[in-house]
C-alpha cells in the first residue's frame, strides 16, 4: 500500500525522533512475530515454511544429489521463485544472487565431501509465496530451518574410493539418515542469515515493514552467522514498490555502530529458530510411537 505525502511525513518524523516510534509499536531491534513449520515436504531432504504476521510467506525445500567433486565447482545451488514476478526479472535475479553470494562465502561446502571422489550437492528451492516488505530475511530464515531439518542418507561403502570405479552406496534405512550437523561432525551448525536493517537519521531498525521502507533514508543487508556479523554487507533501497524521495547516503561511523549494535542482539533470533527446530524434531519423534 502506497502512502500519501502526509502519511510519509508523519511516519518519517516518528522514526527520526530520539526515542523513535514505529508504526506497529515494535522496538528498533524487534522482529515481527512469525510462525514456522519444518520437514513437511515428504519428497525433500529438508524443508521449512515461515509466515509473518503481515501475511508474508516463504517455503524452502532442500534436495541432495551425489556428484563427482571434480566436475562441480559449486556444491550448493539456489533457485528462487517469487509470486507475481518473472523468473528473469531483476528483482528475482538480485535475490538469487544475494543468496548465492551469502552461501558461497559462508556455508561449509567443503564438508559436503562424501568420499575421495564424490560429494553431496545441495539444491535449495525458495518459493516466496507472498511478501510486502523486502523478503531476503524471510528467505534466509526459512532456509536456516530447512537446512537444520535436512537429513542425508548414511554412507555404508568405503570412504577411500580413489582407486574404485563404483559409486558410493547408502543405507536403505531412513532412520539412520544423518542431520547436517551430524554429517558435518559439529555441534554448532548455523546456516548464514541476512538481516534487513533500515536507517533514518541516526536510528536503525531491524526487519522494517512495508510502511517503514517507503520513508527510510537507506537500507542495509547484513550477513550473520555463528554469533557474528559477516560479509557480505550491502546497502540498497528497500522500497521496491515505490519511489523513496528520502533515500540518501550514510556515514561509515553509522555502519560500524550498527554492526556493533546487532552483534550482541541477533543471537536471540538464532536461539529462537534453534528452539523451534528442536521442538519440531521432538514433536515428530513423539508422533512416531
Amino acid at each position: 500500500m502506497l502512502l500519501s505525502p502526509a502519511e510519509r511525513s508523519y511516519i518519517y518524523d516518528s522514526l527520526c525522533q530520539k526515542d523513535p516510534i514505529r508504526p506497529d509499536g515494535r522496538t528498533p531491534l524487534q522482529f515481527r512475530p512469525l510462525e514456522a513449520t519444518t520437514d513437511f515436504l515428504p519428497g525433500s531432504n529438508g524443508s521449512a515454511r515461515i509466515r509473518i504476521a503481515d501475511g508474508s510467506e516463504c517455503i524452502v525445500s532442500v534436495k541432495s544429489k551425489v556428484v563427482l567433486s571434480e566436475k562441480e565447482a559449486n556444491l550448493i545451488e539456489w533457485d528462487v521463485d517469487v509470486s507475481g514476478y518473472r523468473d528473469d526479472s531483476n528483482f528475482v535475479s538480485n535475490l538469487k544472487f544475494s543468496l548465492t553470494d551469502l552461501y558461497m562465502k559462508n556455508f561449509p561446502c567443503e564438508k559436503l565431501k562424501l568420499t575421495a571422489k564424490y560429494s553431496y550437492k545441495l539444491f535449495l528451492d525458495c518459493i516466496i509465496v507472498s511478501h510486502s516488505s523486502y523478503p531476503l530475511t524471510l528467505a534466509t530464515m526459512a532456509s536456516y530451518l530447512a537446512l537444520k531439518s535436512t537429513r542425508l542418507p548414511l554412507l555404508v561403502s568405503e570412504v577411500d574410493d580413489s582407486q574404485v570405479e563404483e559409486q558410493p552406496t547408502f543405507s536403505d534405512d531412513w532412520e539412520k539418515a544423518q542431520y547436517l550437523a551430524e554429517f558435518f561432525k559439529t555441534e554448532s551448525f548455523s546456516p548464514p542469515l541476512y538481516i534487513t536493517v533500515g536507517i533514518v537519521g541516526e536510528n536503525v531498525f531491524v526487519d522494517p515493514s512495508e510502511t517503514e521502507e517507503q520513508v527510510l533514508e537507506n537500507g542495509l543487508l547484513i550477513g550473520y552467522s555463528e554469533k557474528k556479523c559477516i560479509a557480505p554487507i550491502t546497502n540498497l533501497n528497500l522500497a521496491t514498490n515505490s519511489n523513496n524521495s528520502n533515500f540518501k547516503g550514510f556515514t561509515p561511523a553509522l555502519l560500524i555502530s550498527t554492526v556493533d549494535l546487532l552483534k550482541g542482539h541477533l543471537s536471540s533470533i538464532v536461539d529462537a529458530l534453534d528452539t523451534l527446530d528442536k521442538q519440531d524434531k521432538e514433536d515428530r519423534t513423539q508422533s512416531i510411537f
